[in-house]
């Protein structure tokens, strides 16, 4: 089932619409939390695994609920555990295929790219077990997420000219636009499971 990339990211611009602001709120927030934790080499390592999910809940919860509420941004913290193992095997196994060539490391970090997504879905699996079921989800699509991904080639451009201020739009546009992504072929594995 070939995805619509026009639908993917029309609906990504109507439910971001009225959350902008929240969300560029809480980038900031979590952006602080990360600057501040690098006076030690290892604290954004423990970080960056929690925050990133914690991003991904906020932004499922304005696809889903049409809201996202600020607080959500922190319940990676919640699962930190396994939202920290899979953010720190997915940094190791993207940098081992990266030293290949890049090209390996591009379809390696496509190839994990539900991990978070998966992994807010189903709190109960190991960080490991998320990176396993996006491998397994992300057969067959690597190539429709890199041109969906390509797409916003002019948006990030439009954001360098801007000095990053259209970034505020824009980075909530894409995220949303990827939880949509995932949303399809969540649907897709399922009806393929009830066959």
């Amino acid at each position: 089932m070939a995805i619509d990339r026009k639908e993917l990211k029309a609906a990504a611009k109507q439910q971001i619409s009225g959350n902008i602001a929240t969300y560029f709120g809480l980038n900031i927030v979590l952006g602080l939390i990360l600057s501040a934790s690098a006076v030690s080499f290892i604290g954004p390592i423990i970080l960056a695994g929690p925050l990133q999910l914690g991003l991904v809940l906020f932004m499922m919860q304005v696809v889903r609920k049409g809201e996202g509420e600020f607080g959500t941004g922190f319940k990676g913290f919640n699962y930190f555990g396994s939202s920290f193992i899979a953010g720190l095997l997915m940094s190791i196994f993207i940098c081992l295929w990266t030293l290949l060539f890049y090209i390996p490391g591009i379809i390696a970090a496509l190839r994990y790219s539900m991990t978070f997504y998966i992994l807010a879905d189903n709190p109960e699996l190991s960080g490991y077990d998320a990176i396993k079921k996006s491998k397994e989800m992300m057969i067959g699509h690597k190539w429709e997420l890199f041109v969906l991904l390509l797409s916003f080639f002019w948006w990030y451009v439009l954001g360098a000219i801007t000095l990053g201020l259209a970034y505020i739009y824009v980075q909530p546009y894409v995220d949303a636009t990827l939880v949509n992504y995932y949303e399809k072929l969540k649907a897709e594995q399922n009806t393929a499971k009830a066959e």
